[in-house]
């Protein structure tokens, strides 16, 4: 899915990857929350993704289950998170593809499944120490965007990934609901073969990485305005029971309760919903 370059909400704007990093980005999404009672109010739920995330904070720092952070690298996860804001909110997050992050990133999906990394874990303490500073002293969120997009543009390399499961993560992101028989039969491989070296590039099965990637979808098509029946169907569930299953074993809620959360911030959350962080809900 493309954005429109920008959307604006109020506190938010969201871009496009650019030309340049058009295969490797998906969107990015500047906040700015300058009043800190405004920003502590609001909670921030972050659905499971396979997609890898990177984020600067250049005014308060983010809390989450697993800390408090400034710059971070979000890896694919398989639970969803709860975000709370310890002050005013300033940041640049950058939704990578998950076929082609580690062409920036520099590591394999599998060093960051389900983890948080410290941005100077991966570019060095200098290097995220100056993103950050350059973050905080742009003008506006079309010049902080731009800085975002030099720093990785000039990090961007060979990819890394295995070329098979490279393949593998594209052809499952089209098509979700693919089964992994079909799958192996279309990159012309072993169905075992293809799980092992996916796991090993990755850190989970294709299998789990389709899962997320349909309920992806069904988030989005919810969001969209198509009723859960519908949602079901054209997310690649066999019934709308299982989507409901799958929904509260990724998320810990059933879909209806969580997606609730969305009617709390109307405009934000709408802008949410058409761009590329649709898995991302603010209450």
């Amino acid at each position: 899915m493309r954005l429109p370059n920008p959307h604006r909400t109020p506190g938010s704007q969201f871009f496009g990857a650019g030309e340049a990093l058009g295969d490797i980005v998906e969107a990015f999404c500047d906040v700015d929350l300058a009043d800190a009672a405004i920003a502590r109010a609001r909670t921030i739920k972050v659905l499971p993704t396979t997609s890898p995330v990177v984020i600067v904070h250049y005014r308060a720092p983010m809390a989450s289950q697993r800390g408090v952070y400034r710059r971070t690298v979000n890896g694919m996860h398989i639970r969803a998170a709860t975000l709370k804001p310890c002050g005013p909110v300033g940041a640049v997050l950058v939704r990578l593809q998950a076929e082609a992050a580690d062409r920036v990133l520099g590591v394999k999906p599998a060093d960051l499944f389900d983890a948080s990394i410290e941005l100077s874990d991966i570019f060095g303490d200098g290097a995220a120490a100056l993103l950050e500073e350059r973050l905080a002293d742009a003008g506006s969120a079309v010049a902080r965007v731009a800085c975002m997009r030099d720093f990785l543009r000039r990090r961007t390399g060979p990819s890394r990934l295995d070329p098979l499961v490279a393949q593998a993560m594209r052809a499952i992101r089209r098509n979700p609901s693919i089964s992994m028989r079909r799958l192996a039969g279309h990159l012309d491989v072993g169905e075992r073969s293809l799980q092992r070296r996916f796991k090993a590039e990755t850190g989970t099965s294709a299998k789990q990485f389709a899962r997320i990637e349909r309920m992806q979808r069904a988030i989005a098509a919810h969001r969209a305005g198509v009723d859960w029946a519908g949602v079901a169907q054209a997310s690649g569930f066999t019934d709308q029971a299982h989507l409901i299953r799958d929904f509260r074993a990724l998320a810990g809620a059933p879909p209806e309760a969580f997606c609730r959360l969305a009617e709390a911030e109307q405009a934000w959350n709408t802008q949410l919903a058409v761009s590329d962080f649709y898995n991302t809900f603010v209450a």
